[in-house]
């Protein structure tokens, strides 16, 4: 009886647990959207970027993102829950996006920081959330200004009282300006060179990328066209934010906005060039990092060609480190490449891909592209996988059996798909517009 009962109850037991077994359900596993992974992967750069180890950003947030959040929220004293809400996830991206475009000031701003990197955002959020001085208008009066070597901008208008003229001109000091024999109540505008010359870059930029918008925009027919559209979108609120920061900046310093100079942009498409977007780029292995620069030129021979280089604007002495030399062919390859690279990118990432991987999407001269070997010289536009799972385009350089990589994120290559494009337009119509003939003319004026 004993023995029966104890099989019995082991029966029931082995019952229950086949029951239970039977009704569990496998947790499926959660899938986001290569967009959202995207946004996620920029989330997780800019934490590592001000120093909250998120890992390595693969645009899974895990554990070590929600504790780079949490850190991210004790710095700007926010409540502590580990997961992002809009405004931070804003405000950061924003922040890092400030921070990489100041260069040099911001790792100065940096090292004068008790708190560092933590320091900078909390000096960005204050400035965001600072309310803005009160003016009390005067009445005008002379102001006899001396410089001694940083040349200002000098304007009269009445806002602010004495008190305040006397604070700010012992401010200026260290700009080496002095204010002097103010008679009557009077504000004084001093705008820094060097600052004006920084807004009149963004304002020209931003002019320049609204054009290219325009013109993709145009084309924009099909997927590719409308992501490229979307990039140069993204980058150009981007921009705006950064040209709001520094009319801020100039309102908090001067008690003036500060006014763009930048003349018309479309003259030539020499004059276009000049006020190249910053499309980034880095050198694999190395802190060094810059722009590209599409220039038109017209040969010797009488061809239209492009320079395509690479500069660095923190060299104290050859800013351009690499020019490679394109055709109207290269540089339509060279947009054509970059859209083919975020279609490569899109299916890595579906693919769910994490190992080293790379493939040429186009090179020229094509009969020196098989063999790597001295006399030989190419360049190749590379689609690369890193083991984490990130994409990347490159721009390689071939010099026999050295070669040189600049590699660069797939929205920036989007962004430089868009730009090649447009500088390929423009060029081909001052070309043409140049070279065309009498006949060629009158059969236009038909």
């Amino acid at each position: 009886m004993i023995g029966a009962a104890i099989a019995g109850q082991a029966a029931k037991s082995n019952n229950t647990s086949r029951s239970q077994s039977s009704t569990r359900k496998t947790p499926s596993k959660p899938t986001i959207s290569s967009a959202e992974r995207a946004e996620n992967k920029k989330l997780q750069e800019d934490l590592n970027y001000f120093g909250f180890n998120a890992g390595t950003p693969d645009g899974v947030l895990g554990r070590k993102t929600t504790t780079a959040v949490s850190q991210l929220q004790i710095c700007l004293n926010r409540p502590i829950t580990g997961k992002i809400d809009s405004f931070e996830r804003q405000f950061l991206s924003q922040s890092a996006f400030k921070a990489q475009a100041n260069g040099a000031e911001t790792l100065r701003l940096i090292a004068q920081l008790p708190n560092g990197y933590c320091g900078l955002l909390q000096k960005y959020l204050l400035d965001l959330t600072a309310p803005k001085p009160t003016v009390v208008a005067q009445p005008p009066a002379q102001v006899i200004v001396q410089q001694q070597q940083v040349p200002v901008v000098v304007q009269q208008q009445p806002i602010a009282p004495v008190a305040q003229v006397a604070q700010f001109a012992q401010q200026m000091t260290v700009n080496n300006t002095n204010v002097t024999n103010i008679k009557t109540e009077n504000n004084v505008y001093v705008v820094d060179e060097k600052l004006q010359r920084r807004f009149d870059r963004l304002a020209n930029e931003l002019k320049l990328l609204s054009q290219i918008e325009k013109h993709v925009e145009a084309r924009a027919q099909d997927t590719q066209g409308a992501r490229k559209l979307k990039a140069i979108r993204e980058h150009i609120a981007r921009l705006r934010l950064l040209v709001a920061s520094v009319q801020d900046e100039t309102e908090e310093m001067y008690g003036t906005p500060i006014r763009p100079t930048n003349a018309n942009l479309g003259i030539t498409a020499v004059k276009a060039s000049e006020v190249f977007p910053r499309v980034p780029y880095f050198i694999p292995g190395t802190e060094e990092k810059g722009e590209h620069w599409i220039k038109p030129y017209v040969s010797d021979s009488g061809s239209l060609m492009y320079d395509f280089n690479f500069i660095d604007d923190t060299s104290d002495f050859d800013k351009i480190l690499e020019t490679i030399q394109l055709n109207e062919q290269n540089i339509t390859s060279l947009a054509d490449s970059m859209l083919k690279i975020n279609q490569w990118s899109d299916k890595a990432v579906e693919q769910g891909l994490r190992r080293r991987y790379e493939k040429v999407a186009d090179c020229f001269p094509i009969t020196k592209c098989a063999e790597k070997i001295e006399g030989n010289s190419s360049t190749e536009f590379m689609f690369l996988i890193y083991e984490d799972g990130s994409t990347a385009a490159a721009i390689r350089r071939n010099k026999g059996r050295y070669n040189k990589s600049f590699n660069m994120s797939v929205e920036s290559g989007l962004l430089l798909s868009a730009y090649a494009d447009y500088m390929s337009e423009l060029g081909s119509k001052d070309f043409m517009a140049a070279t065309m003939t009498d006949a060629e003319l009158d059969n236009l004026f038909d």
